[in-house]
């Protein structure tokens, strides 16, 4: 009752901040979201009595047409109700640790019609255009996990019709404290006092003969990957392809979605180093359904992410996405995630989450 009590605060304290809005220079945003996440070896994959909440409310600032400054905090709990604790920095996993309140935005943005340029801290993905909105290469912050990027992020569109941008990332870690989720039992940030990890690539969002989405982008990590008894950088390439098949009246205004990825650490073996995810399904069905399957065969040597794809896995996942308005969202995910190596047993999860944007 006493969760309940709390949850239900936080949301009319974050619907009250958002109707007293009156200043046309700040902008209100963020979400709550609230979740049943289980993980078992049983195939039903409930795991247990595992509820969590994120809040996350936020502030733009418009300093000018161009120009803006975002913050927003992020406060994650479990159903143990871990006593409130202000951070900065990211557990040693990765990731904001239950109970703990910190920014996960606090950023200058500097945008025109060719430009877009972020320093501070900010949530940036690499996202496939699918219900899940996520990549094997970056993706930051779903409902059990909060991190986010300390860096610099540019993008730029390169041709004269906007159809492809490029864009680059240089994002720091602290020694120990990575602010992204990599598997650290390839990658270890406890060697050096500070760490930068650097991404470039380019993708286009025209719309060629169904194809909606493509792109490829290369990233780089000094010093941080371990091969025997020594760290050598760390180098993966990454693509990805999205088509769109429009069925009109058949399906509502919604389509048939297909995606891919395609990735390869490069200091590796081919067949120890590859990653590869499928995703097909309904997108958008009368405008608010979407369903897809998902399959992804992640190798032994690529380690980006570690929250989303594990190393020496193959995995089925199961999505559905209901919208019951602009503000409210519902979604449940079923996954079976098959290890290769003997003696490792195949782990079932089940995820069912509701959110609801105040933006």
């Amino acid at each position: 009752m006493k969760k309940i009590f709390l949850v239900g605060l936080a949301i009319l304290f974050s619907t009250q901040i958002a109707n007293a809005q009156n200043n046309s220079n700040f902008e209100i945003y963020g979400n709550v979201r609230f979740a049943h996440i289980g993980s078992d070896t049983n195939a039903d994959g409930l795991g247990g009595d595992n509820y969590t909440m994120r809040l996350r409310p936020g502030v733009h600032y418009n300093i000018s047409e161009n120009q803006r400054f975002s913050v927003r905090l992020a406060y994650l709990l479990s159903k143990e109700l871990e006593p409130l604790k202000a951070t900065i920095v990211a557990d040693g996993s990765g990731r904001l640790a239950w109970g703990s309140v910190t920014f996960d935005e606090f950023y200058y943005r500097f945008i025109d019609e060719k430009n877009e340029l972020r320093i501070g801290r900010f949530q940036k993905s690499l996202n496939t255009l699918t219900n899940a909105k996520r990549s094997h290469s970056r993706y930051q912050s779903n409902s059990n996990n909060v991190h986010w990027t300390d860096g610099i992020f540019y993008k730029r569109y390169l041709d004269y019709e906007n159809n492809w941008y490029g864009e680059g990332i240089i994002e720091y870690h602290p020694q120990d404290h990575p602010t992204f989720q990599y598997d650290q039992s390839g990658l270890d940030f406890s060697q050096n006092d500070h760490n930068f990890t650097f991404y470039a690539g380019a993708e286009s969002r025209e719309v060629v003969n169904n194809v909606i989405q493509r792109g490829f982008g290369l990233m780089y990590i000094p010093g941080i990957y371990v091969k025997g008894n020594d760290l050598a950088d760390y180098m993966a390439f990454t693509s990805r392809i999205t088509l769109d098949f429009p069925q009109g009246e058949a399906l509502r205004g919604g389509s048939i979605r297909v995606a891919g990825e395609f990735g390869q650490n490069l200091n590796t073996s081919f067949e120890n180093g590859t990653s590869m995810v499928t995703s097909v399904g309904i997108n958008n069905f009368a405008d608010q359904h979407e369903i897809m399957i998902e399959f992804a065969k992640t190798d032994d040597e690529w380690f980006l992410p570690r929250n989303i794809y594990r190393a020496g896995a193959d995995e089925m996942e199961i999505r559905y996405r209901f919208f019951f308005s602009e503000k409210w969202a519902f979604d449940a995910r079923y996954r079976i995630r098959d290890f290769r190596a003997d003696g490792r047993t195949t782990v079932y999860s089940t995820f069912i989450r509701a959110t609801y944007a105040f933006n």
